[in-house]
C-alpha cells in the first residue's frame, strides 16, 4: 500500500510538472501558474519553486517570484532571484541575490563564481553599472562583461556594453557555434530524477529573453 501510495504520488508530480512545463512554452503562464503551485505544494523542492517563480516572472508578477525564491541558494534560483529584483528596481538586491552582499565593495576584484554563467556575469556588469557612484563600478562592470564572453562568445550584449563603455573587446569568436542552448526554465530536471537543474556555471538560453523583459537593454544601462 505505501508503495503504491508513493508511485501515485510520483505520477501526479511528474504529470504536474510535465504539463506546467507545457503551459510556459505554449505561454498559458495561468495555467502554468496553478499547475506549479500545486507541485509546489505536493512536492516543495527549490526545481518546483523555480518552475512556479519562472511561471510568475513570464506573467509579469516579479514580486510573487521573489517571494517564492526567498531563502533558495541555487545557481539558477539566485540567478531569476536577481532578474526580479532588477525589474523591481532594487539593484542593490539584484547584487545580493547574486553575489550574497549588497556592498557597492563586495568582490572588488570581480573574480567571484556568479550564478548561471555568462548570463549572470552580464547581468551583475549592468548591475555594476547603475550602482552609485557608477564611475567606481566600471571596472568591474568591464572585468564581468570580458568574463562573460570568455564563457560565451556569441553573448552580443557584452560585446556591446563593452564597446559603449570604450574597454578593449576580446576577439571574435570561433567560426564554430556551440549546442543550441536550453530554455533556462526548461533546463530545470523535473524533482525526483536524480538530476540537477540549468547548469550552474553555463546556462545561457535565458539571458536575452530574461533581460529584456527586465528592461535591462545594454543602451539602457548606461543612459
Amino acid at each position: 500500500a505505501r508503495r503504491a501510495a508513493l508511485t501515485m504520488a510520483t505520477t501526479l508530480e511528474m504529470t504536474l510538472w510535465s504539463w506546467a512545463q507545457h503551459s510556459l512554452t505554449n505561454h498559458l503562464y495561468d495555467n502554468a501558474i496553478f499547475l506549479a503551485e500545486r507541485l509546489c505544494a505536493e512536492a516543495p523542492s527549490e526545481p518546483s519553486r523555480l518552475l512556479l517563480a519562472n511561471a510568475y516572472y513570464a506573467s509579469d508578477q516579479p514580486s510573487r517570484a521573489c517571494t517564492i525564491l526567498a531563502g533558495c541558494s541555487s545557481a539558477e534560483n539566485r540567478y531569476l532571484l536577481a532578474l526580479c529584483q532588477m525589474k523591481l528596481g532594487r539593484t542593490a538586491e539584484a547584487q545580493r541575490a547574486l553575489l550574497g552582499s549588497a556592498a557597492a565593495a563586495a568582490d572588488p576584484d570581480a573574480t567571484a563564481a556568479v550564478p548561471n554563467g555568462a548570463a549572470g556575469l552580464y547581468l551583475l556588469g549592468t548591475i555594476c553599472l547603475r550602482l552609485q557612484p557608477a564611475h567606481a563600478e566600471r571596472a568591474r562592470a568591464i572585468k564581468y562583461f570580458s568574463r562573460a564572453l570568455e564563457l560565451n562568445p556569441f553573448l552580443w550584449s557584452a560585446y556591446e556594453a563593452l564597446a559603449q563603455l570604450g574597454a578593449p573587446l576580446p576577439a571574435a569568436p570561433p567560426n564554430s557555434l556551440p549546442a543550441n542552448p536550453v530554455p533556462y526554465y526548461l533546463s530545470c530536471v523535473m524533482p525526483g530524477t536524480g538530476g540537477k537543474g540549468g547548469a550552474a556555471g553555463g546556462g545561457e538560453g535565458s539571458s536575452a529573453a530574461g533581460m529584456a523583459s527586465a528592461g535591462l537593454s545594454v543602451t539602457g544601462a548606461y543612459s
